[in-house]
């Protein structure tokens, strides 16, 4: 982090030397998507709990939900502030994140968003988001090279780091997006590095994410090859710093595996949507049906009651991904400006 007088800022330098930790010390950051106030609290506070820094993240379902009228872009911007506000009454590095747009979104989504991003940077509004994601696995693959060209200098321009994904698909169900798995390959990897050399950038400076038999969300169990990517950094000569993209419900013995491969970072939306409902789940079994009793039930019917229920075991979730990726004890104590700092009139 940057420090200046009293405030840390998160700078695409510091991603890197995050990301540059995670690759040398063999571990990964957990990357845990969010979606409104209560799971923001529960990732941030997760990772405080593991000491472990990580990337809170938020999908254009997500940014869609944060904005009144369903804009991505307004809603970005909204669930991005109260993220950036929230980190700062915690102690580790987190990182914020905007994941998984895909092509047919760079032009009412990402484009968008990075322009506006620009607009406030210029305004003299303290910086929202840390690392942008623009999926374009489901183009052809020089089709992908050219958006990533295209998007990477409005990145650059909000001090961003660009994570994107090589051809291949994933399996199971992302954002409505239903696939069944192919698996990346060292040719098409080279292409997408290749947009990178070419703006002289290296492989410090992107997260590529490659598909290795992965599957978001329940619809297929990953058939992962976590041996794929070592396979591919041989072939190319390069060092990746690799995304797990559909990490929820992955066997241990995997996980394990492709971190000694090379990611550093793994997403988990699934396991952790699933830990909050289940908290939630829990509380009202404990209501026993007095939740339904105006008179009797208020303990129980209030949102902020079960909301904690299901923050607080979503919450252990994000400390077990730690744990599993290794990241749990590596964080250095950070200080982040306090979020009720005095206004001048």
């Amino acid at each position: 982090m940057t420090d200046t007088g009293n405030t840390f800022t998160m700078t695409k330098s510091e991603v890197r030397r995050l990301l540059d930790e995670a690759h040398d010390g063999g571990f990964a950051y957990p990357a845990i998507n969010i979606s409104n106030l209560d799971t923001a609290i529960a990732a941030m506070e997760g990772l405080e709990q593991a000491n472990s820094a990580g990337f809170v993240q938020v999908s254009i379902g997500g940014a869609k939900q944060a904005s009144p009228v369903g804009d991505p872009v307004e809603g970005s911007i909204i669930i991005g502030r109260l993220m950036r506000d929230l980190r700062k009454s915690h102690h580790v590095p987190i990182m914020l994140h905007t994941d998984h747009c895909h092509a047919d979104y760079v032009d009412t989504w990402l484009k968008p968003l990075l322009v506006e991003l620009k607009k406030l940077k210029d305004a003299g509004e303290e910086k929202i988001f840390d690392s942008f994601m623009f999926d374009g696995s489901h183009d052809e693959i020089h089709d992908n090279a050219a958006t990533i060209r295209e998007l990477l200098p409005l990145v650059e321009a909000v001090d961003g780091v660009l994570e994107v994904e090589a051809g291949g698909k994933w399996g199971g169900m992302e954002d409505g997006v239903a696939d069944k798995a192919v698996y990346s390959t060292p040719e098409d990897v080279a292409v997408i590095q290749q947009v990178f050399k070419d703006l002289g950038l290296n492989e410090d400076d992107y997260l590529l994410a490659v598909a290795f038999g992965n599957a978001h969300g329940t619809a297929v169990i990953p058939d992962l090859k976590p041996e794929l990517l070592s396979e591919i950094a041989e072939k190319t000569g390069v060092r990746n710093m690799y995304v797990f993209h559909g990490g929820s419900g992955s066997p241990d013995e995997d996980v394990r595996a492709a971190v000694k491969d090379g990611v550093v970072k793994m997403n988990v939306d699934t396991d952790t949507q699933y830990e909050f409902t289940n908290g939630i789940d829990a509380f009202f079994v404990e209501a026993d049906g007095r939740q339904r009793s105006h008179r009797v039930g208020k303990k129980y019917f209030d949102p902020r009651k079960w909301n904690a229920a299901g923050r607080k075991a979503m919450t252990a979730k994000v400390v077990q991904v730690a744990e599993l990726l290794g990241s749990a004890g590596h964080a250095r104590k950070v200080e982040y400006k306090s979020v009720l700092e005095p206004v001048l009139a």
